[in-house]
């Protein structure tokens, strides 16, 4: 991938051709959430992670996307390592949280290595891994794959240099590990009509097939990937700014996060959709993410 060290091309292209030859909704096993968690609630996040009884089901998604100059990744899932190492979150408190925040079911089958050979794929031939955000649950995989360049956004990095980025889940042990080639990146201006809502926008390959757009909220950091096929539609892979795509047209915000930057980054995407209006959005915890990632690409446009 033609991307420098904190910078990447921009194409002024609203569309890609045929750069992309397939897009696959990967899985690093599943979870359980509180249902305050995926839809929200008025009392406060430490009350109802302490005291709801309420569980619903998590997929954890990730995404591979066969482009012609080599495969990228957008997230890398859960390590199975979380599920068997009493202390692969170091802190005490953090150990004791998790069990009542989240309820993981993974195995070693679900390392990316194995679930990228599964699909024809060699963990050795990905050469970009694109994060929509820093969460251990998105940075699992990174071990695999010490030969890619990591692209985060910068305002996503810089949460690294503060005391404690493990109370936002955070966990630098995982991340910043060796011979992990992280890249932050900033977003760059754009003249294309259809992302200028976004501002600042960033070209992964440089032929427009892969867009970044800003999306923070649930994160400071948190960004989308718009991937284009001329034979497509259009799909917004959108992280965890929203846990199902329909929440998103409702307006329903999650149980974390800030709610402000929430409603600012859900009004852009929706502007976008009138735009693009058979944009598919899909979260990386929706349950429907294989099925809406197969309507779109079989949705000959």
């Amino acid at each position: 991938m033609p991307i420098a060290k904190g910078e990447a091309p921009i194409s002024n292209a609203t569309a890609a051709g045929p750069a992309i030859n397939s897009l696959r909704v990967l899985s690093s096993g599943w979870g359980e959430q509180h249902n305050e968690h995926r839809y929200g609630s008025r009392m406060p996040r430490l009350w109802w992670v302490l005291t709801s009884r309420s569980w619903v089901k998590l997929p954890i998604n990730y995404f591979l996307i066969d482009h012609c100059n080599g495969p990228v990744l957008f997230d890398t899932g859960l390590d199975p390592a979380i599920a068997t190492d009493p202390r692969y979150i170091s802190s005490p408190i953090g150990r004791w949280l998790l069990k009542r925040i989240f309820r993981l079911h993974i195995t070693d089958d679900d390392r990316l290595d194995r679930v990228l050979a599964s699909v024809g794929f060699s963990a050795d031939g990905i050469r970009t891994a694109v994060f929509s955000h820093l969460h251990f649950d998105h940075v699992g995989g990174i071990a695999h794959i010490p030969q890619a360049k990591l692209i985060v956004s910068a305002k996503e990095w810089a949460q690294l240099s503060e005391p404690h980025p493990e109370h936002e889940w955070v966990l630098r042990d995982h991340i910043e590990i060796p011979k992990a080639d992280w890249q932050p990146v900033a977003f760059q201006p754009t003249d294309d009509p259809l992302l200028e809502e976004f501002g600042e926008v960033l070209d992964v390959a440089g032929d427009g097939s892969m867009m970044l757009l800003p999306t923070p909220g649930h994160s400071p950091g948190s960004l989308s990937m718009l991937v284009r096929n001329d034979a497509w539609a259009p799909v917004l892979l959108v992280g965890d700014l929203t846990y199902e795509a329909s929440l998103l047209d409702k307006g329903v915000l999650p149980g974390t996060g800030d709610k402000t930057v929430l409603q600012q980054s859900y009004a852009k995407v929706r502007r976008l959709k009138q735009r693009l209006p058979d944009i598919v959005i899909v979260p990386a915890h929706d349950f429907a993410a294989a099925k809406d990632v197969e309507r779109a690409t079989q949705a000959r446009r």
